[in-house]
C-alpha cells in the first residue's frame, strides 16, 4: 500500500501565530520543528502498519520546510516549489491520501489561521460549494482516484473534514482554537500518541475510503477581497468577472479548476488588499 501525505504546517502541534509558520521570522524554526514532529509520527505508525511506500509532499508556503537530513529510512519527499500540482504533486498512484497538519479555510470560526492558499481568498467554491484546502486538494486526490483517509489539524478543520468527507474520513486534532492566533494546546508527546493512534484507524480503515470527487464538467468561483484584486486575474482566458470580487470558471475536471484557481489568486496577489 502506497500512503501520500500532503504536509502543511499551521495545523501543527503548538503552532497558533503566523510567526511561527513564515520563514523570514525568528519563530519559523519552531513551527518547522513541528511540523517535522507531527509528519514522522504519522510516516512512521503508516511504515509500522504496513504501508509499503510513504510519500511526503511538502506543501506548506515554500515547500522547502522539511528538513531531508531528518527525513528517516523508507520516506520519499517531494520538496520545492513551481510543481505544477502544488500541495498534490505526486499524488497519481497513491491508494491513500493523508492531510497532516493542515488547517481550516479562511472564514472559519475559532480555526487556528484560517485562510485558502492565501490571505487574498475571501471564499472559494466548487459547484456552489466553500470549499478550503482541504476539499479543493482532496478533488484534485480524488480525480486519480485517491481516497482522503487521514486528516490532521485543529478541532476546526478536522470538523470540515467530517463535514465534506463524511464520517468514514479518520481525523486527529493536535489542538482547540479559542481565537485564529490562540489555542489551548497538548504537549507533543501526547499529540504523537493521538496521531499513531489515528494513522492505525485510517490504515484499517482505507479499503473503504471512498475519493472525494466534486462533479466535473464543474465551476470554480474565487471571491478575492478587492475590485482591484478581481481585475488582475480577470484576463485569464475562460474566466468569466460575475461580480466586483467574484470570478468564475468552467472546468472539465479538477485538475483544470485547481490550476485556475492557482492562477488567478496568484495575480489577485500581486495587488494589496
Amino acid at each position: 500500500m502506497k500512503v501520500y501525505i500532503s504536509c502543511d504546517m499551521e495545523g501543527a502541534t503548538g503552532v497558533v501565530r503566523w510567526e511561527q509558520v513564515e520563514h523570514d521570522k525568528p519563530e519559523y524554526e519552531f513551527g518547522r520543528a513541528m511540523q517535522l514532529h507531527d509528519l514522522l509520527a504519522v510516516a512512521e505508525a503508516a511504515l509500522e502498519c504496513g504501508a509499503d511506500e510513504v510519500l511526503v509532499n511538502d506543501s506548506h508556503s515554500r515547500m522547502i520546510n522539511l528538513d531531508a537530513r531528518r527525513i528517516p529510512k523508507g520516506l520519499r519527499l517531494v520538496s520545492g516549489s513551481g510543481k505544477y500540482l502544488s500541495m498534490m504533486e505526486q499524488v497519481e498512484g497513491a491508494d491513500l491520501a493523508f492531510f497532516v497538519c493542515y488547517h481550516a479555510k479562511a472564514g472559519t470560526l475559532r480555526a487556528i489561521l484560517d485562510h485558502t492558499m492565501s490571505g487574498n481568498t475571501f471564499d472559494l467554491t466548487l459547484n456552489g460549494v466553500s470549499v478550503g484546502e482541504l476539499g479543493f486538494n482532496a478533488a484534485v486526490a480524488g480525480h486519480f482516484g485517491v481516497p482522503p483517509a487521514l486528516v490532521t489539524g485543529d478541532a476546526a478543520v478536522c470538523r470540515e473534514a467530517k463535514s465534506v468527507f463524511g464520517d468514514d474520513v479518520t481525523t486527529c486534532v493536535v489542538k482547540e482554537g479559542v481565537a485564529r492566533t490562540s489555542a489551548v494546546l497538548l504537549p507533543p508527546e501526547e499529540t504523537a500518541a493521538l496521531l499513531q493512534k489515528a494513522v492505525k484507524e485510517a490504515m484499517a480503515r482505507g479499503r473503504k475510503a471512498v475519493p472525494y470527487r466534486p462533479a466535473f464538467p464543474g465551476r470554480v468561483a474565487l471571491t478575492v477581497f478587492n475590485c482591484a484584486q478581481a481585475d488582475a486575474a480577470a484576463g485569464i482566458p475562460g474566466t468569466i468577472r460575475e461580480s466586483g470580487r467574484t470570478l468564475t470558471f468552467e472546468a472539465k475536471d479538477a485538475v483544470e479548476a485547481y490550476c485556475w484557481f492557482r492562477s488567478a489568486l496568484s495575480l489577485a496577489g500581486t495587488v494589496p488588499r
